[in-house]
């Protein structure tokens, strides 16, 4: 390559930055795409299952179909996280979860007679 095909190509390189473009590798390393893992819970006297087990930092999406009618089950409530969500009846819905940290997280009916468990494992 001659030296002015290099002083064009760094010019338009150092443009291109300027421009804030990036190139798709760079992409790729700052901004790694992670699918969520879907687990269904079915809501049926109770929540099948009752214990999800998931690791720190993984992100998970909860879909709960209930398959009931009692008053009791019509939505759900993760307290430590601030989340509440209608359960219509043969309705799936999906609650996406942030990335969370090692520990237990609760969720209940809006009574608290029926409840579950998220236990977040440290990574190993």
């Amino acid at each position: 390559m001659s030296i002015i095909g290099s002083i064009l190509s760094a010019a338009g390189l150092s443009f291109l930055v300027a421009a804030g473009v990036t190139l798709a590798a760079d992409a790729r390393a700052d901004t790694p795409h992670h699918e969520a893992r879907e687990i269904e819970i079915v809501v049926q006297a109770g929540y099948s299952p009752n214990r999800i087990e998931i690791t720190d930092g993984e992100r998970v999406a909860l879909r709960f179909i209930r398959k009931e009618s009692s008053g009791c089950s019509r939505e759900v409530v993760f307290p430590a996280l601030g989340i509440r969500k209608e359960l219509p009846q043969g309705t799936p819905v999906v609650i996406q979860l942030p990335a969370l940290k090692a520990g237990e997280y609760e969720f209940k009916c809006g009574m608290d007679m029926l409840r579950g468990k998220l236990v977040v494992r440290p990574r190993a």
